[in-house]
């Protein structure tokens, strides 16, 4: 009785000062509301956004008040310092980070600095490399088609881009052993059963809780099995770099210029793999998610599919070849990939931070320490003040507004603004969005141009929500078959 009056109290009369939403009757157990939340977060932060979409509100989550809120503040917050407010800590948090093994992220920002300064100026080198990677995954994990076959998207793709960002964050030959795209991929998959689970409990139980999760343990064996291939790896380039005796393309890939840049501290093996496989989880999961979601979107809107393939032939055709920047070009395909993300965001909310200390906003209001504050994403970028008829997909939205006088370099699907935070925004904003947004046209001018695609029933597969996260459903099968070979493009 005593914690249930003390639940009660902290939401009331302790925290920041702004109003409650999501919880229905005075004395309702926190416990009802998270669950709540858990099963329709969606009306729980559009409730929020309806009523005070021009002032902070929160709402209940076992592990936090989480406090929402609007987009006006955007500038003022995020030019604060992290020693003020911390993102890091926030991501730390909500993917629970003392029972899911990414607490590594907490002691070096070494992945966030090399992400910045090399991997995606060097974009531009790496698109062969990921070209030539993916014609074997697709040799490898693709089956023949001729005929119309049932596939399930969402486990192929995972492969296309586990193997593609294999290659990238590891080089050759490693990046294709079978134990490192097992780990990287499966690693992913139990830490979001893990948070999931978790997040439905008072985060008293969560020690104990954790230790009976089956998902706990393997995600804990695959940071031991990651630590157990790189480590001696790491150790191989080490010893061959002070020979000199390295081919170029070592030098080219995440773990390489980590093992450069890193202090004596971030460059022990272990920390380096450990760090490997977490950059792994946020890829792997962001564009495999993205791109499963535009070809379930391709599949349910065939319409836009020949102006598509028509956009990629005429870039390739004009000598764009396997360059960085004949992806660039592809505005068609960069808007639709843009809607698509519109209509089903990784998470409902984005920008998030953990105050490490008490900051007052300029409006006046106390953000006390160690509360969690974040934003609404997909209630402001639905707005319709924002968004003219934000419930109608319209694959060109954006390829038309940069056709307007002054936005041509605007409204580019790895961009962010303001409005649209799906990446964050701002100095802290998402590091390895322009690596996803290329990987992922990558992987759909191939998929788009070489293979036709419909639905099974003549509907999209339902998303799957828990909590704030929003997945493409893992089970639905779509219809695919290779197109004539003369229809089909070189790559």
């Amino acid at each position: 009785m005593g914690g249930y009056v003390v639940s009660i109290l902290s939401l009331r009369l302790w925290g920041p000062k702004a109003p409650l939403v999501g919880i229905r009757f005075l004395f309702e157990p926190r416990i009802i509301g998270n669950y709540r939340f858990f099963k329709n977060a969606a009306s729980v932060i559009n409730e929020g956004y309806a009523k005070y979409k021009s002032r902070p509100y929160k709402f209940v989550r076992n592990d936090a008040d989480m406090v929402v809120i609007p987009n006006q503040f955007i500038d003022e917050v995020q030019a604060l310092p992290n020693h003020i407010a911390n993102p890091t800590s926030a991501d730390a948090h909500n993917l629970l980070w003392p029972y899911t093994d990414i607490g590594v992220i907490l002691r070096s920002n070494l992945h966030f600095r090399v992400i910045q300064t090399k991997l995606t100026p060097n974009l531009g080198s790496l698109t062969e490399p990921m070209q030539e990677e993916l014609d074997h995954a697709l040799v490898q994990e693709f089956p023949g088609c001729k005929d119309w076959v049932i596939i399930e998207p969402y486990h192929l793709i995972l492969k296309l881009v586990a193997r593609i960002s294999a290659r990238v964050f590891l080089g050759l030959p490693v990046c294709r052993d079978p134990q490192w795209l097992e780990i990287s991929t499966q690693f992913t998959e139990n830490v979001f059963i893990t948070v999931c689970l978790l997040r439905l409990f008072p985060t008293w139980t969560h020690p104990l809780l954790s230790k009976l999760l089956p998902s706990r343990w393997r995600g804990y064996s695959y940071v031991q099995r990651a630590k157990k291939l790189l480590v001696p790896e790491i150790l191989r380039r080490r010893e061959a770099w002070s020979k000199d005796e390295t081919a170029a393309e070592e030098h080219w890939n995440l773990l390489s210029w980590m093992m450069e840049c890193g202090t004596e501290a971030e460059i022990d093996p272990t920390h380096l793999a450990h760090l490997e496989i977490v950059i792994s989880l946020a890829s792997i999961h962001t564009s495999q998610m993205n791109a499963v979601h535009v070809i379930y979107d391709l599949a349910a809107h065939p319409e836009y599919i020949q102006a598509l393939r028509d956009e990629i032939r005429q870039v390739w055709e004009e000598g764009g070849g396997l360059k960085k920047t004949y992806f660039v070009k592809l505005r068609r395909l960069d808007s639709f990939l843009k809607e698509s993300q519109r209509f089903n965001p990784p998470s409902l909310l984005s920008f998030h931070r953990v105050m490490q200390q008490d900051h007052v906003l300029e409006s006046g209001m106390l953000l006390p320490r160690n509360s969690h504050i974040c934003m609404a994403v997909n209630a402001i970028q639905n707005n319709p003040e924002i968004t003219p008829d934000p419930k109608t997909f319209d694959g060109w939205r954006y390829y038309q507004l940069r056709q307007e006088l002054g936005e041509s370099h605007k409204h580019q699907s790895a961009m962010t603004e303001s409005t649209l935070l799906n990446f964050g925004h701002g100095k802290y904003a998402c590091p390895g969005r322009f690596f996803a947004s290329l990987e992922i046209k990558i992987i759909l001018t191939r998929l788009i141009m070489n293979y036709d695609f419909k639905l099974v029933d003549g509907k999209r597969p339902i998303n799957l929500t828990a909590h704030e996260f929003i997945f493409p459903n893992p089970d639905a099968k779509l219809f695919m078959k290779e197109r004539a070979a003369e229809d089909q493009l070189a790559f």
